[in-house]
């Protein structure tokens, strides 16, 4: 008999419970089929590379603090759990490196460049990156996610550009099932 790999349902149930909102499910989920997500080199096997998306843009929506739960082992809740602030922006980065190595792996796919521009939102230091990159996909109406038009949204209002930020935001209310999220009030990620 052939050997069934159940992680490839695993992963879609991740990207299912990340699309639906649901961070901490989707990222306790690919922590347990990956333990070792963390230390893995990228490479070209797509289920992987799966498993890297869905962590990487639940860690950065969950601005680095993944409550995954008692069901993992105490070192990867430590290492997930982003109890102090070093530790969220450990992981804020972690999900930008594994968000650019996907983006440099698949040249000029919206969907990873949408994902990667909201990783950097949620580091101070790339936002102006994040407004660029955002700013240039929405321009081509190629922005792939409701949360990513709030980002965007977020940006533009940080940098003062009222007219951009209404417009980013209106886009995220046509796109979102949950309209509080396309809310501008909070804030794009970890204040500096």
């Amino acid at each position: 008999m052939p050997a069934i790999d159940h992680r490839v349902m695993g992963i879609a149930q991740a990207e299912r419970a990340l699309h639906d909102g649901r961070f901490t499910a989707a990222a306790g989920s690919v922590i347990r089929m990956f333990p070792e997500i963390r230390r893995i080199s990228y490479d070209k096997d797509p289920l992987i590379n799966r498993a890297f998306r869905v962590l990487a843009v639940a860690t950065a929506r969950a601005d680095g603090a993944l409550q995954v739960g008692p069901q993992l082992p105490r070192e990867l809740l430590e290492t997930w759990g982003g109890a102090s602030a070093e530790e969220r922006k450990g992981n804020i980065d972690w999900s930008i490196r594994a968000l650019r190595r996907l983006n440099e792996q698949r040249k000029n796919d919206p969907a990873l460049q949408t994902d990667l521009g909201e990783a950097l939102a949620r580091a101070p230091e790339h936002r102006g990156e994040a407004l660029e990159l955002l700013g240039d996909l929405a321009e081509k109406d190629l922005v792939t996610s409701p949360e990513a038009y709030a980002t965007l949204a977020r940006l533009r209002a940080l940098s003062g550009d009222n007219a951009g930020h209404d417009a980013a935001a209106t886009r995220c209310e046509t796109m979102a099932q949950n309209k509080a999220l396309c809310r501008t009030s909070g804030a794009v990620g970890p204040q500096s």
